[in-house]
């Protein structure tokens, strides 16, 4: 019976420890899950940083602005006439000045005399133009070519008898080709009168006509002209309009503006007066 008790007393003694053990290894176990795993995450996990991020924000997109409308050009204008004619805009000047008179077929100057003439190589001009004239003549003398003015100012009287003269020579009497086109015009009616205007050939000749294109000063000067003011007056492709034979010979002062845009755009007197006055100045008006 002592050694049953002894038995017993030994075995509780053992279960006792045992569980004072697990007690213990569980309580442990907890500590180590609640607070030291705790503290080594806290250990190593690090401060959560701020980042402050600037946005810049999109500038505001501009108005598409409406187009602006192409001015309209007035049809009725120098620029609308030439607009309509495919002619660039012709230029600021005024067409009522001295250099824009305009002698022919259809507009008599009667028996008009300039205001003043002048000289230059046995040939009377108006005065205005006898600088530009010289040096037109100059320029081609320079190039090593012969220069004749042959024929400047005619008054009233002289040019209707020089209409009587070239009428009787060529058996007509309107004084006008096989063509209809003038050879020689009715006194009031010719630009030799308004003393604006040069016949300019190489060399002296007793009848003028088309065969003086084919001369080097013709050549030459056609080109050169409205650097002067001077326009070829009656060109070859504008006897309809003119209602003169091509006269390669005759040279006329308009100024330097408008002689550049009519020999440019390739136009006659009456042409270009029409861009600024819609009048039509034609041998058919």
């Amino acid at each position: 019976m002592r050694k049953l008790l002894e038995v017993l007393r030994t075995v509780f003694g053992v279960l006792l420890i045992a569980v004072i053990a697990l007690y213990a290894f569980q309580k442990a176990q907890d500590s180590w899950k609640s607070s030291d795993f705790d503290n080594a995450e806290m250990a190593v996990k690090p401060d959560p940083v701020i980042v402050t991020v600037l946005v810049t924000p999109e500038p505001a997109a501009e108005p598409t602005p409406e187009p602006t409308p192409e001015p309209t050009v007035d049809p009725e204008s120098p620029a609308g006439r030439a607009l309509a004619l495919g002619l660039p805009t012709p230029p600021d000047i005024d067409v009522t000045s001295w250099e824009f008179m305009l002698a022919n077929g259809t507009n008599s100057i009667d028996e008009y005399v300039p205001a003043e003439l002048a000289t230059l190589e046995e040939q009377t001009f108006d005065s205005r133009i006898i600088e530009a004239l010289s040096a037109l003549a100059q320029d081609s003398r320079n190039q090593g070519l012969s220069v004749y003015l042959s024929s400047g100012y005619r008054s009233y009287a002289d040019q209707a008898a020089n209409f009587d003269r070239v009428c009787a020579n060529n058996g007509v009497t309107d004084g006008k080709n096989y063509k209809g086109f003038y050879i020689t015009m009715p006194a009031g009616c010719s630009e030799h009168q308004t003393g604006l205007c040069c016949d300019i050939t190489d060399v002296y000749y007793p009848i003028k006509d088309e065969s003086i294109a084919d001369t080097d000063l013709y050549k030459y000067m056609s080109t050169v002209c409205e650097r002067y003011g001077f326009i070829v007056r009656f060109p070859k492709d504008k006897e309809e309009v003119t209602g003169v034979m091509f006269e390669p010979f005759h040279y006329r002062y308009v100024g330097v503006e408008a002689a550049t845009y009519i020999m440019e755009n390739g136009l006659c007197l009456e042409e270009f007066l029409y861009l600024y006055t819609g009048i039509n100045y034609g041998a058919n008006a």
